[in-house]
């Protein structure tokens, strides 16, 4: 289903424009649907842009509705899953960016949207970062999406998982789309609150796979970014030479939206300084016809080991073809991994195929810390969500992007996540 139509279908429930006032702020149309069944939550950007354009949501409206998900959804206190935090100021953050938008003076294409970020991301509020101490300052990551006018809604996770019926700690275990649980040691509230529809995009923070994997698991589109195209200034790192913080999104577009505003030079993180000038409008990269004469090695080192998921990534190929592109088997060597390849073997490898990219089953090319990476979602296996991964050369997020359009465009992948029974009942 179209995602255009997915929305319009909550839309036409009968939703009526209602007048808001608060604290002496012009009159602001809302919308009232059912918390449930309400598909506006699990929508992209542009649709939440067209509808706060239209007159028919507000951010405030918006933000409200996530956090009322989040508290039904991801439980409280040892409950408490995705989430470590809620940020205390989001409504009235959300309803400043309403204010903006009624006197005309949007900030850009993530204006009033909700937005998450990974506990290690510093923010110069009432949260704490990485479970300690209050930051005096916001990361440059968070800086520039408040300037972009997004609303920073909370905090997610970054390690250790609870069941939802005991409270029990579940270290190195993530939750899949559907409320389940998946043995990974790469983890990522992040992942689970994007695919269960707790904010619109979040920022998470990649050392060795924590970005790719928890969206390729959750069905999600994940960027890993080259590293200092995004700072990591104000970010709690784990190993410099590998952090780089990057999107995790339900559509190629809102990730590109956001890498573009993420993105910039950070005088406080000096790698980015070779980022200048290589900083572009990556929404202009969704092209649908973007595979066209790509040639693409495929990495067959991370095939074999499971029949199933070669199965749907075989069809994930079939899509690359049917859509232009030039598929050339490769092999890396080494059993695979990129970190015991002697330095710029990958580059070397990819110029002399002539190649524009890899692709690979998602859970596999993790280890390619100094490549940008996308994945996006490829099919399920045994019900849980795989994706594909585009790996290329430094600074080439722009053409990732734009392959990676063009296949989830050609084989709309995403899903909107199915609860049980008893989280529906809550909802209502």
């Amino acid at each position: 289903m179209d995602r255009r139509d997915f929305v319009r279908m909550g839309l036409s429930a009968g939703t009526t424009a209602q007048s808001d006032r608060a604290q002496g702020a012009a009159s602001l149309p809302r919308i009232t649907p059912k918390l449930g069944a309400s598909p506006i939550l699990d929508a992209g950007v542009q649709e939440q842009q067209e509808l706060m354009q239209a007159g028919k949501l507000t951010s405030h409206w918006l933000t409200s509705q996530y956090l009322a998900r989040i508290k039904t959804i991801d439980g409280s206190g040892t409950r408490r899953q995705s989430l470590i935090e809620v940020n205390p100021e989001a409504l009235k953050i959300a309803l400043e960016m309403d204010r903006e938008r009624a006197l005309k003076r949007l900030r850009g294409p993530l204006h009033g949207i909700p937005v998450l970020l990974k506990d290690n991301i510093a923010t110069a509020d009432r949260m704490s970062t990485a479970s300690g101490e209050r930051a005096a300052s916001d990361a440059h990551v968070a800086a520039q999406l408040r300037a972009a006018g997004a609303v920073i809604i909370g905090k997610t996770s970054r390690s250790e998982w609870r069941d939802t019926q005991s409270g029990e700690l579940l270290p190195g275990r993530g939750m899949a789309a559907d409320g389940g649980y998946l043995p990974e040691r790469r983890r990522s509230g992040a992942g689970a609150a994007i695919a269960a529809g707790l904010a619109t995009l979040a920022v998470g923070t990649e050392t060795d796979g924590a970005c790719v994997a928890p969206a390729s698991f959750c069905g999600l589109v994940g960027i890993k970014p080259t590293l200092g195209l995004v700072s990591r200034g104000g970010i709690v790192a784990l190993a410099l030479r590998q952090d780089a913080p990057g999107p995790l999104a339900r559509s190629v577009a809102d990730a590109a939206l956001m890498l573009a505003v993420m993105a910039g030079v950070d005088s406080a993180d000096p790698a980015t300084q070779a980022s200048v000038g290589r900083v572009v409008d990556y929404s202009a990269a969704l092209n649908k016809g973007g595979l066209g004469e790509r040639r693409i090695g495929v990495v067959r080192d991370f095939f074999g080991r499971s029949e199933e998921l070669d199965l749907v990534i075989a069809d994930a190929l079939q899509a690359l073809l049917l859509q232009g592109a030039q598929l050339v088997d490769v092999h890396l060597g080494q059993g695979g991994q990129a970190g015991a390849l002697p330095p710029g073997a990958l580059d070397a490898l990819m110029a002399q195929q002539r190649l524009d990219a890899l692709v690979a089953p998602s859970c596999a090319p993790a280890e390619l810390a100094e490549y940008p990476h996308v994945t996006v979602p490829a099919g399920q296996v045994c019900g849980r969500p795989v994706g594909l991964s585009f790996v290329g050369t430094a600074y080439s997020e722009a053409a990732l992007i734009q392959m990676a359009y063009a296949f989830e465009q050609a084989t709309l992948h995403w899903r909107a996540p199915k609860y049980p029974a008893s989280v529906l009942l809550n909802m209502k």
